[in-house]
């Protein structure tokens, strides 16, 4: 995967006021959390790390640019007001970009419109998947190219095309999508969100 670079400073305070007064200067408030040192309190500007999520999802490596440093890190966990969505708090670990951790993939369809075309919907039953491998693996997202799908097929994760180099840790035979006809009415699922994780977790 390729890592985004982002700038970020040091804070010195933190509480509800701090959050406040950032949030008024378009700034997140983030952690950088360490094995061997003290947690660093952090700030970033909220555009750039807001079109970064967007673009890429919040399953992202990146590099922070702290001190005339780049940090190599990974996003632990994405907090949103419960109103507007917006972010109002990001936790981050740092990582070795040969080091091995789990981390949750989107699972990207493509082509879907022709799918439509032939009166048929993709019935989407899974959005993520838990795979395992270095971090420098870890790609942004697995495609599915919905033109190669046909009536009545299934796409389980034991199908996704994935590099050599990583491992599936998402129960094979859960479904990820399939073809149905329009009249149906797919089905309403809920997912629980997992953010990567290391294998060895600081916090732990």
């Amino acid at each position: 995967m390729k890592s985004i670079s982002l700038n970020a400073n040091i804070r010195e305070q933190s509480g509800n006021k701090q959050v406040r007064k950032l949030q008024k200067n378009h700034m997140i408030p983030a952690v950088l959390y360490s094995k061997n040192s003290q947690n660093k309190l952090l700030k970033l500007d909220y555009n750039e790390m807001n079109t970064a999520i967007e673009k890429n999802g919040e399953h992202i490596i990146v590099q922070l640019r702290l001190n005339n440093e780049e940090i190599p890190a990974i996003i632990k966990e994405v907090q949103r007001d419960p109103v507007d969505h917006k972010i109002v708090h990001i936790d981050f670990q740092p990582v070795s970009m040969h080091e091995v951790i789990h981390a949750e993939v989107p699972i990207l369809v493509i082509n879907g419109d022709r799918v439509e075309k032939n009166g048929w919907i993709i019935n989407r039953q899974l959005g993520e998947v838990e795979v395992q491998g270095t971090v420098e693996n870890i790609p942004r997202g697995i495609t599915i190219d919905a033109s190669k799908l046909k009536f009545g097929d299934v796409v389980k994760v034991a199908d996704l095309e994935i590099s050599q180099e990583l491992s599936i840790i998402s129960d094979r035979e859960d479904i990820v999508i399939s073809v149905k006809q329009f009249k149906e009415e797919p089905i309403d699922l809920i997912f629980p969100r997992t953010s990567p994780e290391l294998i060895d977790d600081p916090k732990e």
